[in-house]
């Protein structure tokens, strides 16, 4: 199955879990993301709660306190995204996404030999 794409505020709470990587606290959440969002503990909460909805975070009671680990690594986040974004802006077509890039001007030649590097590396090993 293709994991959901999360709302942003929920992939701050995922970014944060990956970052840790151990068990964490809803106050030690909101502690991280305290500068850049200043969200009330009560919004960390309903966003641990809908990713462990999701199957993205479990969640381990100790006592009265709720610790939160993630489910999904961060490279296999980026992997389903991966996927589902060049389905969803090119049809699937890489090639495309690729051209893409180098129209806007953003491709290096250094990252278009890194390309071909690795486009080579994978031709050999099929």
């Amino acid at each position: 199955a293709r994991m959901k794409r999360l709302p942003d505020a929920e992939l701050a709470v995922m970014q944060v879990l990956w970052q840790k990587n151990e068990e964490v606290t809803a106050a030690e959440v909101q502690g991280a993301l305290a500068e850049v969002y200043g969200w009330k503990l009560t919004s960390v909460l309903t966003f641990l709660s809908r990713l462990t909805e999701k199957g993205f975070v479990s969640l381990r009671k100790e006592g009265k306190t709720n610790r939160y680990t993630a489910r999904v690594t961060e490279a296999e986040y980026q992997k389903s995204e991966s996927v589902s974004f060049v389905q969803r802006l090119f049809a699937g077509s890489v090639k495309d996404l690729v051209a893409s890039l180098a129209e806007a001007g953003s491709m290096s030649d250094a990252d278009v030999a890194e390309l071909q590097a690795f486009l080579e590396e994978q031709k050999g090993g099929a």
